[in-house]
């Protein structure tokens, strides 16, 4: 369980774990690998999996490639349950975390289709009494422009969430905060946002949001490997999540009522429904092609600046004017990537059984292997953005934010790190003497240089984010602040496993 579990996800980042499975030791079950692709494409896609997996970057990762449209490769590797070493296969399920955001996207627009809601009404109107309902328009949740809290960073979400929640016992504990900006002047990414807009789902459709799913998109569309998340119901092959803390031994994640990601992220899948899913939503009937091209338009806020994001879903441009659409996925457990790389006519499904995760890395890897050169690559997804121009955003300058970062770090590989200094819910992790061993352990990739390339700001909170250059590995450090002091968190992890190793020096 990482410190930063729900803050990694905040600010983009990610990692993986994995079992000593290599890609070679089996052909899963239930695998495809159709004409489409070469021997040597199959064979640099194995490579892919074996690195990622063997480099313990995830128990298991599945793999779809489509080309428009039409699964043509479908394989899994490594383990789903590292216990029992039960190896998974290409019908595994997977939770797909975030990757919800965009089938509660397309619902709300299902029903705007019905002529049930209106995209610049104020959420008031379909939720009567909530705080600030006529300040945030539906259009602000669907884009992460509303501003309301994010109920994943509460100080309490894990005893909170071990016990089910509907939708409005969620919202309650963050909605009644003030808003941290003004309706449409920022992007901050808001899982509170659709948790709402599964509530709104509900109030208008008379159903439940996992029944309206189920009936409304999954049946008729033929996903039966695909389900909102029930831990009642056995399952018999469903990867097992897992995490992995500052680089050290994977161990099973920590439970989380699946009731608590809702509309934000608790379906669960597989590479061959997400397949029928992107052809569903990029190609198919369930929405008016009103809808489909609003979903599929960027957001710009009240100053111009283009979000690259419109209804649940991610836009990035490519070098050659090229454009892919994805979103990824980060829950207890799992991290995934769905992406369509639109001209190419390529899809691109990356689902693993750990969190944080590098699926971009993988996604970047797979996309290389099937577009002939010399089209270009695309840029991580989800990569650390550009640095802020402006200050941190707390009382720091940034010598004594860096400062104060590395010196945390510094103290906790050399088993020093001042346990007082830490909120309480990072305290009680930190007093497990395996967390303390595996920062301890991150004195084995040598001397560590710090750059500042994002700062994310959720108040009372403020998180940043440093690559670690190291003789061995180039990390990603998150290092999160509270305004009373306290350290909020802290996690390291590598975001490219597939990355090769230095040269060692060269001997004198």
């Amino acid at each position: 369980m990482t410190l930063l579990r729900f803050g990694a996800a905040a600010l983009t980042a990610l990692l993986v774990v994995a079992s000593g499975a290599s890609a070679q030791q089996s052909a899963p079950a239930g695998s495809a690998v159709l004409a489409e692709l070469t021997p040597s494409e199959v064979a640099a896609i194995d490579k892919i999996a074996s690195t990622v997996i063997e480099r313990k970057a995830t128990p298991s990762v599945a793999i779809g490639i489509a080309k428009n449209g039409r699964l043509v490769f479908a394989k899994a590797y490594g383990y789903r349950n590292l216990d029992d070493k039960v190896p998974a296969d290409a019908d595994t399920m997977y939770g797909i975390g975030s990757n919800t955001k965009q089938f509660t996207a397309a619902a709300i627009m299902m029903l705007r289709d019905e002529g049930k809601l209106d995209l610049d009404a104020p959420v008031g109107r379909y939720l009567p009494g909530i705080p600030h309902g006529n300040e945030v328009l539906i259009r602000n949740l669907l884009t992460h422009t509303g501003g309301y809290a994010e109920f994943t960073e509460i100080d309490d979400i894990d005893r909170l969430g071990a016990r089910p929640a509907t939708n409005d016992e969620i919202l309650e504990t963050v909605v009644g905060r003030p808003l941290g900006f003004k309706p449409g002047t920022k992007w901050q990414y808001s899982n509170t946002a659709f948790v709402m807009l599964a509530r709104i789902i509900e109030k208008l459709s008379g159903m439940s949001y996992s029944e309206f799913l189920r009936t409304r998109i999954f049946d008729p569309l033929g996903m039966t490997r695909t389900r909102y998340e029930d831990q009642q119901l056995v399952e018999s092959n469903r990867a097992t999540g897992y995490t992995r803390f500052a680089m050290g031994e994977q161990e099973h994640e920590a439970h989380l009522d699946y009731t608590w990601f809702s509309g934000a992220g608790a379906i669960e899948s597989t590479v061959a429904d997400l397949e029928k899913w992107n052809n569903a939503i990029d190609r198919g009937t369930l929405l008016t092609p009103a809808s489909r091209e609003m979903m599929h338009t960027t957001f710009k806020l009240a100053d111009g600046t283009d979000t690259n994001y419109g209804f649940g879903l991610f836009m990035r441009s490519l070098p050659g004017g090229k454009h892919v659409v994805l979103h990824g996925g980060d829950t207890t457990g799992f991290g995934t990537q769905d992406a369509r790389f639109v001209e190419d006519g390529i899809d691109v499904i990356v689902l693993t059984n750990q969190e944080p995760a590098s699926y971009n890395a993988v996604m970047n890897a797979l996309y290389r292997v099937v577009v002939t050169p010399p089209s270009p690559t695309p840029p991580p997804a989800n990569a650390p953005p550009a640095p802020s121009a402006s200050p941190a955003p707390i009382a720091y300058s940034k010598p004594e934010l860096d400062a104060l970062a590395r010196r945390w770090l510094d103290d906790a590989v050399a088993g020093t790190v001042d346990l007082a200094k830490l909120r309480p819910s990072a305290r009680a992790i930190l007093r497990q003497a395996r967390y303390q061993a595996a920062l301890r352990d991150l004195a084995r990739f040598g001397p560590r240089t710090y750059r500042l390339v994002n700062v994310d700001r959720r108040a009372p909170t403020s998180s940043y984010q440093y690559l670690l250059q190291t003789p061995k590995r180039t990390l990603l450090y998150l290092f999160s602040v509270d305004d009373d002091g306290s350290i909020a968190g802290a996690e390291v992890f590598d975001p490219n496993p597939l990355a090769p190793d230095p040269a060692p020096a060269a001997a004198k």
